[in-house]
């Protein structure tokens, strides 16, 4: 690479702007051009050695299991939310004056091909505006949780339903990718657990109390357990987290140690 020029095996030397510089002693593994709305785009895969292994020890405060919804985007197992922007619903009246006068202009000429690339270039803004608030709200997560629990959801199934716009619109598959490959960065844990009835299961006493999607307040009649459907799926998906094979042997590791320090105490008394 020499100066705002990379040099690629397929190509030869390409001129970049560089939206922000190549840190020093990373190796460029792979290198691959896409042609976005307004214009193409270098993405570069770098072998970064200073990436931590996971954490040998997890801080049993700092392990929350989160609901992503689209009454809120997420609900932590602590009983926070993060609402859901809605980027896409917000911009469809711009993207249906847009997709109109695509519709209205003669196929092949000059003036339809300007209207597809104004309708591109709205759509990729739908699309930064989505990754970014993912961006920002995994940063947020793994500055706060050492272990973070999600469903391992069937999102493609989901999009098949009436309900496809709004899961879609949320990008849920896109922000556990970011915020998995984040926690790796950081020596982190993001773990995904069964979706099978966290939302009816009791958080309190573990009893199965049904309700409908349109319910949206947990009310256990065995333990009087009474809190918002996404805050008690998110305790739920917490406590499956705690069998995950590594916060076992965590628990076995920090139980030996205990051990360990209760007979050297018996000894020296």
């Amino acid at each position: 690479m020499q100066g705002n020029q990379i040099a690629l095996p397929m190509f030869g030397k390409v001129k970049v702007v560089l939206h922000r510089p190549i840190p020093g002693g990373f190796k460029i593994k792979t290198a691959s051009v896409t042609k976005k709305a307004d214009g193409y785009y270098l993405t570069l895969s770098l072998e970064d050695p200073t990436v931590p292994e996971i954490k040998p020890d997890f801080n049993p405060d700092k392990i929350t299991g989160i609901d992503v919804g689209l009454k809120e985007f997420l609900t932590t197992s602590d009983g926070e939310t993060v609402s859901i922007p809605q980027h896409y619903r917000k911009a469809q009246k711009r993207l249906r004056v847009l997709q109109k006068r695509v519709s209205r202009r003669k196929k092949g000429s000059n003036r339809r091909q300007k209207a597809v690339k104004q309708l591109g270039k709205q759509h990729k803004k739908v699309a930064d505006k989505r990754k970014d608030f993912h961006f920002n709200t995994a940063n947020h997560l793994l500055s706060k949780y050492d272990v973070i629990a999600h469903e391992d959801l069937n999102v493609k199934g989901l999009a098949r339903t009436r309900l496809a716009t709004s899961v879609l619109d949320a990008g849920w598959s896109s922000f556990l990718l970011i915020l998995t490959n984040k926690a790796v960065n950081a020596g982190l844990l993001v773990v995904p657990v069964s979706a099978h009835n966290t939302s009816q299961d009791c958080s309190t006493c573990g009893e199965k109390v049904p309700k409908k999607l349109h319910i949206r307040w947990h009310e256990c009649p065995h333990c009087g357990c009474s809190l918002d459907r996404d805050h008690n799926a998110a305790i739920n998906i917490r406590s499956r987290a705690e069998g995950h094979p590594v916060l076992k042997a965590q628990r076995l590791l920090s139980n030996s140690r205990i051990g360990c320090e209760a007979r050297a105490l018996s000894v020296l008394r």
